[in-house]
């Protein structure tokens, strides 16, 4: 059964908050036992903060539009309590069961409007922006076929929830605007994100254990798919960590390809949780450094354990392949722990890196924020840097260096405190090979 929102009196007129009309309909569809709330094309609706209920489909014709209105004084209720006032919950479903949001239509958070000043690289905000999707302890969630435009914060947030379709989304969101995430898996289990595209400032894909509060409550991030998607990121691409205050495994990223991004495939864990068991394989990453106004350096590949505040354990990374890669970096595989024994069983089996520095912004750096040690490591790249990582695997690996390498351009492996590092099969040289050795081993 169908339930038009025009029917319960939303108007797409500009500067009307349709979100009471929406939300008529919402509920006289859940009365019913569940439905389909229709939001009819050629019309953009304005509103605020709605909320979603068990067996309502929320559906989006083409040529329909939702549109969030920029005032955060509509938006009362917090989706996580410690992001320092942004989170704000606008389409949100909390202990919902067999929802879904389909169609072809739009949901437009307006980011730019929320937005302070825009820079040359990136827009100044003040706090208070919401997310634009945010499901909380929800079980049996599918998103499918819509167009997201313009978050102003993290694009979509699942908590705690378990059994999540992402198919065939379109994530289209500012390159200049901060923190625009695009999908965020939090404590959540068994999700699949399958053929979506995704352009983000943030990361594309995160999946992390936020607040430690929520362990008791939702546990263990795990069992989470990710395949046949293209993304661009002025950040990492797909992003495990940084918040990692409880366990995260069992993640498999496939034929996804990544182009225009800052990082390609990163790991990070800073607040004594673990990640364990993933496994990335046949993928196409294109890296390059941004404006210093963005973390990372283009490292394609990234694993690094520190803690994010001093005293405290960084927690452990241990069982992750990369399978089938080709690389093209402004800089190499980065693996750094601050601590021995932290990374461990790293395999990269037919990872092929071409690093060729693009004239945009200076390099010979890495980049360990947040962490509670020092944030930026000025050093020479490597094609692979592995260090305080144990039983590491280069496997049929290769490095080949662009044309006119800087200077700052040197060994193809470089390692120090590795223990059991194994390499065979390895393929390159020294971007000088007058003056260094392709391996640089300590």
């Amino acid at each position: 059964m169908n339930f038009n929102i025009v029917d319960f009196g939303a108007q797409g007129v500009a500067g009307n908050n349709n979100s009471a009309a929406i939300q008529r309909a919402i509920d006289a569809c859940a009365k019913t036992g569940g439905g389909r709330v229709v939001v009819p094309a050629g019309q953009t609706f304005q509103c605020g903060p709605f909320k979603l209920a068990s067996h309502v489909e929320l559906h989006l014709e083409s040529g329909a539009r939702l549109s969030a209105i920029p005032d955060i004084t509509l938006y009362p209720e917090y989706g996580l309590q410690h992001l320092g006032g942004e989170g704000q919950k606008w389409i949100h479903a909390d202990n919902a069961e067999f929802i879904s949001i389909t169609g072809a239509g739009i949901i437009d958070g307006c980011g730019v409007q929320w937005m302070k000043k825009e820079e040359k690289y990136f827009f100044r905000m003040d706090p208070g922006r919401p997310f634009t999707i945010n499901l909380e302890n929800c079980r049996h969630v599918t998103i499918k076929g819509i167009t997201i435009l313009d978050a102003p914060f993290w694009t979509i947030h699942v908590l705690g929830c378990n059994d999540v379709l992402f198919e065939s989304l379109r994530i289209l969101n500012n390159l200049k605007l901060g923190n625009n995430d695009g999908i965020d898996i939090d404590r959540s289990k068994n999700v699949r994100i399958v053929g979506c595209h995704i352009e983000t400032d943030d990361d594309c894909i995160c999946i992390k254990s936020e607040e430690p509060e929520h362990e008791a409550l939702y546990g263990s991030c795990e069992n989470i798919i990710a395949q046949n998607c293209t993304m661009i990121s002025t950040s990492c691409a797909v992003k495990i960590g940084t918040g990692t205050f409880g366990v995260i495994k069992n993640i498999v990223i496939d034929s996804c390809i990544i182009t225009r991004s800052n990082r390609g495939l990163g790991l990070w864990v800073r607040d004594g949780g673990s990640i364990c068991d993933v496994i990335f394989s046949n993928i196409i990453i294109e890296t390059r450094i941004f404006h210093p106004s963005f973390w990372g350096s283009g490292e394609p590949i990234y694993v690094t354990a520190f803690s994010r505040k001093a005293g405290h354990p960084s927690g452990t990374i241990k069982n992750i392949d990369f399978r089938n890669i080709i690389c093209k970096s402004d800089s190499g595989v980065f693996i750094e722990a601050e601590a021995a024994n932290t990374i461990q069983n790293i395999l990269l089996d037919n990872v092929r890196l071409e690093i060729t520095k693009h004239p945009s912004h200076p390099g010979g750096f890495h980049d360990r924020r947040p962490c509670a040690t020092e944030g930026i490591l000025k050093k020479p790249t490597a094609g692979f840097f592995i260090s305080n990582a144990a039983a590491v695997t280069l496997k049929d690996c290769a490095v080949r260096w662009g044309e006119n390498p800087p200077e700052y351009y040197r060994h193809a492996v470089e390692s120090e405190n590795a223990p059991e590092l194994n390499i065979t099969g390895f393929r390159g040289v020294s971007a000088f090979p007058q003056k260094y050795p392709p391996m640089n081993l300590r």
